[in-house]
């Protein structure tokens, strides 16, 4: 009897250890699956959020789910909204059920998959009990919720208020100088109440301070100073964690909701991680980025080579590359198109260096019925030809060769016929022109380089006047771009020995007095009206008439991949400004050894800070009112510095970035990667000075120094990764760095969170 009893309770325990034992590998399994079913559907989440969205994702993690068990029922349909979350659930084999839930949490880049299993229990009857239920759950995020927006070694807060779309990471302590406050910014999607990223600021080493003392404005792109602010959490430390205070962190309100605070009170240590020194894999290793090369007979380029073989436009050396690298083509809008290649150089400053002369030619003799001013020597192609000319009061207009454009006229009885001419974009070789005149006449000619080559005449004016010592002639309306070439014809009835005398500031051009003829020049006045302002000794009669003309553009990287090696030279090679224009639309630039990025010079470091109209990427229509919009590189009128884009931009700017020419969906050597530099790379990312701007749209990759001067509405519309990071922002900047788009995605997938 005992014995019977004994092995009944032997027979019952083993039974339980193994009802107990299945369960938990049936737990196992179960996970395994809800993880590989969220990661899965991650995959599909996109930018925004809105019923088809939801489904899309859902959708995915379900079906996902029936390759792995045999669906018995059918997925019902999504109920909810993007802010509460929309829900679907649908029935397996083997008794699993399965709930999905996008976006979690109102989190847009997240999502939650819940799985239920009803087992058997075989010794049930004698609890009561027949079977068990197995509950497990996994949220799995997509990268660019997980990527921060700015990355550094070190981060130092130059001046002004840097604002962030999304989240910030440093390793080091952030520095602030002066009054500068960096200030992460929630990414939320006001349209769906869902949110891309949470605007957390976290920082690896111990003991952050958050104010200095200073303020932090809430949800403000201003109004923030010596403060480092976020719409989310900041939190300092790997050893020892603290948290900002109420007044620096959690300024958007619902961000609290979805992001909880990992200092709150019962809530475990939540260490920073350190910033990543993973790289994207090297485009230059890549068989797409390779095979836009041209001039490399299908070979990738090289880090020992030496790509130093001039390429020569107009008779100046603007960039280096290999001999068989293709020489750049103009188009009709004047920017000369480079091609995918291995460079040593580009220098947009040779293509547009600023507005300079060329020559001035002699007043012409005093004739009628034609006057023909000359240039010393023959024209060259390409540049702007203009003459200024006087006559004699009349009512009948002056006539010109054919291809010569009248910019404005001023006729006064009493005084003179003051005319302004200029031929666009002269073919070279031209020495004259024979102007037919009403009566006596006298003029000049004028030759001057890095003019637009079509449409250069921006502004006019005239001016006509009785008896006065003074007078002022202004363009009727401000300048479109700052550096005009202006140009001033004044006619004055003054004989000699009376004196004239320029404006302050002005270039004198010609200035004859005893025929009453003058005309000056500047290339240095910001966008505004223009106005030169003369006298004379002795009270007269004006005509006189102004003429301002447009700067020349620059430069376009056609789509593909660029490959910049910086040894052999110097300096530090690599793209250089240096008062240029450069634009570029669905590239990958990978920049090694001493090659650099800069705004300002090719030299080591980036040289001097850029002091003209420098520029990387044209206005973006989100920007500015369209149309019109800035025409640039007719007839594609790109906008933005732009990498492939896996997700275009919203209609206003999506022509800034349509669907790859060249790279695949899903390549990680090139997708949304706009710059790559290796951590061997001794060169700087280097955008400096007041006056540059620019639009890039992409992830930049820089391991080393890197310098990011924020003027207006300047941005990196991705994210910034870089070892020694220094960032400022003038009055009245926007976003510096970040945006849901352009966010590079190539390190790793989607990652659980959950």
């Amino acid at each position: 009897m005992l014995v019977a009893v004994s092995l009944m309770a032997l027979i019952g325990s083993a039974a339980l250890v193994l009802v107990a034992g299945s369960a938990e590998w049936q737990k196992n399994q179960l996970q395994q699956l809800a993880d590989q079913a969220a990661l899965d559907s991650a995959m599909k989440i996109t930018i925004g959020c809105d019923a088809g969205k939801a489904g899309a994702v859902i959708t995915e993690a379900d079906n996902f789910l029936a390759t792995q068990r045999t669906r018995t029922g059918a997925l019902s349909a999504p109920a909810g909204s993007c802010a509460a979350q929309y829900t679907s659930s649908d029935t397996f084999a083997g008794s699993l059920s399965a709930t999905i839930n996008y976006p979690y949490r109102a989190h847009q880049q997240q999502v939650e998959v819940v799985l239920s299993l009803t087992l058997p229990l075989s010794f049930g009857g004698a609890v009561g009990k027949t079977t068990t239920t197995v509950v497990r759950r996994a949220v799995a995020q997509a990268l660019p919720g997980s990527t921060s927006a700015v990355s550094a070694t070190t981060l130092t807060c130059g001046a002004g208020q840097v604002n962030v779309s999304g989240s910030v990471l440093a390793q080091n302590l952030i520095v602030r100088g002066g009054t500068c406050a960096v200030y992460a910014h929630a990414q939320l999607d006001a349209a769906s109440g869902t949110y891309s990223d949470l605007g957390n600021v976290s920082v690896f080493t111990d003991g952050q301070s958050w104010t200095a003392p200073g303020t932090c404005v809430a949800n403000s792109n201003s109004g923030s100073s010596r403060a480092i602010c976020s719409d989310g959490f900041e939190l300092s430390g790997h050893n020892s964690t603290a948290c900002g205070t109420a007044a620096t962190s959690y300024l958007l309100n619902g961000d609290k909701t979805i992001n909880p605070n990992p200092c709150a009170a019962g809530t475990g240590s939540r260490p920073v991680p350190p910033v990543s020194t993973s790289l994207p894999p090297e485009p230059n290793t890549d068989a797409s980025a390779i095979s836009t090369l041209r001039g490399t007979g299908g070979a990738a380029c090289s880090a020992a080579g030496v790509y130093n073989q001039p390429i020569v436009i107009g008779g100046t050396t603007v960039a280096t590359g290999l001999a068989t690298t293709p020489v750049p083509i103009k188009d009709a809008s004047g920017f000369y198109h480079f091609k995918p290649s291995c460079y040593g150089y580009l220098n947009a400053n040779a293509l547009h260096a600023g507005i300079t002369n060329l020559q001035i030619g002699a007043k012409s003799a005093v004739t009628a019925p034609t006057v023909t001013p000359t240039l010393p020597t023959a024209s060259q192609a390409g540049t702007l030809l203009v003459a200024t000319i006087k006559s004699g009061p009349s009512g009948t207009a002056f006539t010109a060769p054919a291809k010569w454009v009248r910019a404005n006229s001023q006729n006064r009885a009493g005084a003179s016929r003051t005319e302004i001419w200029y031929y666009p974009d002269n073919p070279g070789g031209i020495t004259s022109a024979a102007f037919g005149v009403p009566n006596v006449s006298i003029a000049q000619m004028t030759e001057w380089r890095n003019v637009a080559t079509t449409t250069p005449l921006d502004r006019t004016g005239n001016l006509t006047t009785g008896s006065t010592s003074t007078a002022t002639v202004s363009t009727s309306a401000a300048t479109t771009m700052a550096n005009d070439l202006v140009i001033t014809d004044f006619g004055p009835a003054v004989q000699s020995p009376q004196t004239y005398t320029r404006g302050a500031g002005w270039a004198s051009l010609v200035s004859d007095m005893p025929d009453g003829f003058a005309s000056e020049y500047r290339v240095n006045l910001p966008a505004a009206v223009a106005s030169e302002t003369v006298t004379v000794s002795k009270a007269t009669e004006w005509s006189a008439v102004i003429a301002a003309f447009k700067p020349g553009t620059g430069a376009v990287l056609d789509p593909g991949f660029y490959y910049f090696n910086g040894s052999g030279f110097a300096g530090g090679g690599g793209i250089c400004l240096n008062g240029g224009t450069l634009l570029a639309r669905d590239v990958t630039l990978e920049f090694v050894n001493k090659a650099g990025f800069s705004s300002g010079t090719c030299a080591a470091g980036g040289g001097a800070n850029c002091t003209g109209a420098c520029q990387f990427g044209s206005h973006p229509c989100s920007l500015q009112a369209c149309p019109p919009n800035i025409a640039a590189d007719s007839p594609n009128n790109l906008t933005w510095f732009a990498a492939p884009c896996s997700t275009p931009p919203p209609a206003a700017d999506a022509a800034s970035c349509p669907g790859s020419a060249w790279c695949p969906a899903g390549d990680r050597a090139c997708g949304n990667l706009l710059i790559w530099a290796p951590a061997s790379n001794t060169g700087q990312f280097a955008i400096k000075g007041a006056a540059v701007k620019h639009w890039l749209l992409g992830s930049v990759y820089w391991p080393g120094t890197c310098t990011d001067t924020v003027n207006g509405t300047s941005t990196i519309a991705g994210s910034l990764n870089c070892g020694n990071l220094t960032i400022s922002a003038a009055a009245g900047a926007g976003t510096a760095v970040g945006g849901p788009y352009g966010i590079s995605t190539s390190l790793v997938e989607a990652i659980l969170v959950e």
